[in-house]
């Protein structure tokens, strides 16, 4: 049985990756900066095997003595919402800086190590689908969105060289719009918004002119993949995708919500300037390339975008009761 530490447990992958360890019969202590109340993920769970930290990571005092402790370390934490990180690029990237930084400093070869790296660090590629090994093509300091990706570029070149120094088992995982229950609308994702909207009656609001795509990723899968990586020793000290290759642009994603919903619904076009603030710029296309991970792991995405939306639809109506 793993002693498992879980920074940002109380998010949305987090407190999945948490509820699956402890059906596993692992030990978690989960920190996090959200309160300990109701309205928390991981408030209902009932488990002598289970500790909740209410606190930051940049608590050095207590983020150190929380370390020490544990045998398996998921690196979770993190600013979401792309209107969040230009709203707050100082806190965004102080979040990753100062885990990383306590982990580079202390971490023994006896822990593993996974971080929650993003498809962010791809920047402006514009290659598709996208590859672990392509060179990274970062946005101009002056927008603000992309202080969370050159943070999480950061901590993997930090933390891929702790693995090549002093040999400590480290996996990267870069995520591509993980979704599913108990994800909040109120960080941006489309998904739950569109969802929520259209719940609600509509209008479903598809920012810009609706062209640009991406894949989502069920949250099931994620997790799944988290564990395949960590229960390989040949992942050590490298970098893989996860997400799902089906590819969609976002207006064909509000049509299709819209056909499972009420097709009735009306979908409004909204453009960038009259949403987001001063700093946004859009990637036009994002995919993962899979091949690394399916060979390394085995491991391939289980659920199809429509499996997806119903069990969000199944999760918003059950909360919305």
């Amino acid at each position: 049985m793993a002693k498992c530490l879980v920074t940002g447990g109380a998010g949305f992958i987090g407190s999945h990756l948490i509820t699956r360890f402890l059906r596993n019969n692992h030990s978690v202590v989960a920190i996090d900066h959200a309160p300990w109340n109701n309205f928390n993920n991981l408030f209902n769970i009932d488990s002598a095997a289970f500790k909740y930290v209410h606190g930051s990571v940049s608590d050095l005092a207590l983020f150190r003595s929380l370390i020490q402790e544990a045998d398996h370390i998921y690196l979770l934490a993190a600013t979401v919402g792309v209107r969040r990180v230009i709203e707050n690029p100082i806190s965004t990237t102080m979040t990753q800086v100062d885990q990383v930084r306590e982990i580079c400093s202390l971490a023994s070869s006896h822990q593993r190590i996974f971080y929650a790296s993003t498809s962010e660090v791809y920047g402006k590629v514009k290659v598709s689908p996208l590859t672990e090994d392509l060179p990274l093509v970062m946005g101009e300091s002056s927008k603000a969105r992309w202080a969370y990706a050159c943070s999480k570029l950061l901590s993997e070149y930090l933390l891929l060289s702790l693995y090549r120094d002093k040999n400590i088992p480290i996996v990267v995982g870069r995520f591509f719009n993980v979704v599913g229950p108990k994800q909040n609308k109120a960080y941006g994702a489309v998904i739950p918004n569109l969802l929520s909207q259209a719940i609600k009656g509509g209008p479903l609001t598809v920012f810009g002119d609706g062209t640009q795509t991406r894949s989502f990723c069920h949250v099931e899968d994620a997790v799944d993949a988290i564990l395949s990586l960590m229960n390989h020793d040949s992942c050590n000290g490298q970098v893989y995708n996860i997400g799902n290759a089906e590819e969609i642009s976002i207006r064909d994603l509000a049509v299709k919500i819209r056909a499972l919903v009420d097709p009735l619904l009306v979908i409004k076009m909204i453009p960038y300037e009259d949403v987001m603030p001063s700093g946004f710029e859009e990637i036009l296309q994002r995919v993962p390339s899979l091949n690394k991970i399916n060979q390394y792991t085995s491991w391939s995405s289980r659920y199809k975008l429509d499996e997806t939306l119903h069990d969000c639809l199944k999760a918003l109506k059950e909360n919305s009761v």
